[in-house]
């Protein structure tokens, strides 16, 4: 899995959310189920190769000294477990899917300046990395 991967289950993004649909790594950083639930389980993800991954659990990460220092930002994180669905997406559904959630979004010079950026890309990984 190649990150940064992004959300392809999501028919309809919110601006409130945008940070919520491209995964960096691996870890969400907060414990509460609500959040897992939401905007990972049972979601499929493409990657920076156009792999398709689907997050089928989570788990809690042990070490005693991540409990006691809980409260400090970004100690707490859950790692998110994919399975590898050994489906690919090519570039050109993958830049429709995108052309089509941003022009769901709120029309302004980010979202403006976002489409030109998906019409660019080249790759699945410029496509996911753009914003």
């Amino acid at each position: 899995m190649t990150f940064p991967i992004i959300d392809i289950s999501t028919e309809k993004w919110t601006y409130e959310d945008l940070i919520e649909y491209v995964c960096y790594d691996e870890y969400i950083y907060t414990n509460k189920e609500s959040v897992f639930e939401k905007y990972y389980k049972d979601k499929l993800f493409c990657d920076g190769n156009g792999k398709i991954y689907k997050a089928i659990g989570k788990a809690e990460m042990t070490e005693k000294w991540r409990n006691w220092l809980r409260f400090i930002p970004n100690v707490w994180k859950t790692k998110i477990v994919f399975k590898n669905t050994h489906k690919e997406m090519p570039v050109e559904e993958l830049r429709t899917f995108l052309l089509e959630r941003i022009s769901d979004l709120k029309q302004d010079n980010f979202t403006r300046q976002w489409k030109v950026d998906v019409q660019k890309a080249k790759t699945h990984s410029e496509l996911i990395n753009d914003k």
